[in-house]
């Protein structure tokens, strides 16, 4: 059994679920997911936790989340793989002016700074500055940086400019616009050229089936994660059949993507990929997309 942790009466557990590479063809880490009951056993969605703390409260939960994950990780941990962990902003900018603990935390756990990823949630920060500063200071640890639910709140195209995150996870909303509309399905290679074009991997997460699936690799997507492949669970989910259907997926896209194009060329739809790409594609210069470009 997995460590707990209590917290304001409730009991905290961890649950990972994997985040699959395209080119890898395998799990290459694991995002921590807390997971909370109260008194009488039942179970209470995370986000209603967060939003019932004051400010002090979120942080102090946030940093709970984190060591839980980190020593659930640790007791599980084949040595293989990154671990990412979720922080509000505000929390962000709290650990980063204590590094040392940060690091140390890290290090109690067995664990190095180059095998941990901090995502940045989309929620609002006070003041964006400091935040772009705690994350050079995360950086300067050596921890990776990753952006959380891309397309929603604060989690932007401004903020990737500023953060140059490692990772930036899309919000299942964009997959889910490009799998109901033709004109945002053939505008979601645009956008994820234009964040890969910042440095960042891109990572398509809530997947629920195949064709979810495949869309986002024949999109460009990098790494994938979503309940098609794996549910949350207190073990590393990684067996060989997730493995081969993967594989299998990439093999059914016959060495094609889907070639970036200007969103101006098309009318609108009304969501959120859309709402995303209008200004940042309008200055897009066209580019072509050879038709055998191999799976990255």
């Amino acid at each position: 059994m997995l460590p707990s942790i209590a917290f304001n009466g409730f009991t905290l557990t961890s649950a990972f679920q994997p985040i699959y590479g395209v080119r890898e063809g395998r799990a290459i880490g694991y995002e921590g997911l807390v997971r909370a009951t109260g008194p009488n056993g039942d179970s209470i969605r995370a986000s209603e936790l967060f939003e019932s703390c004051d400010l002090a409260e979120l942080v102090s939960l946030d940093r709970t989340c984190r060591t839980l994950h980190l020593r659930s990780f640790a007791a599980v941990d084949p040595g293989r793989g990154m671990l990412f962990l979720n922080s509000d902003p505000v929390a962000a900018v709290a650990d980063a002016a204590v590094p040392r603990h940060v690091r140390s935390r890290i290090a109690s756990f067995g664990l190095t700074p180059d095998r941990v990823c901090i995502e940045i949630l989309e929620s609002c920060c006070a003041d964006e500055g400091q935040l772009t500063e705690a994350v050079a200071e995360m950086r300067a640890m050596g921890l990776a940086i990753a952006m959380d639910d891309f397309g929603i709140a604060r989690s932007n195209f401004d903020r990737v400019a500023a953060l140059r995150p490692d990772y930036v996870k899309l919000d299942r909303s964009i997959l889910v616009d490009a799998v109901g509309d033709a004109t945002a399905r053939r505008m979601l290679p645009s956008m994820i050229e234009i964040l890969r074009e910042t440095g960042a991997k891109v990572v398509m997460e809530g997947i629920e089936d195949a064709a979810e699936a495949l869309l986002s690799i024949e999109s460009g997507a990098d790494l994938l994660q979503g309940f098609y492949f794996a549910v949350p669970s207190a073990k590393l989910h990684d067996d060989a059949l997730t493995r081969k259907i993967l594989r299998e997926l990439a093999r059914m896209r016959n060495g094609r993507r889907i070639s970036p194009i200007e969103a101006v060329e098309f009318p609108a739809p009304e969501g959120s990929l859309s709402q995303l790409m209008s200004s940042a594609l309008r200055d897009a210069p066209p580019r072509e997309t050879p038709v055998t470009e191999q799976a990255r």
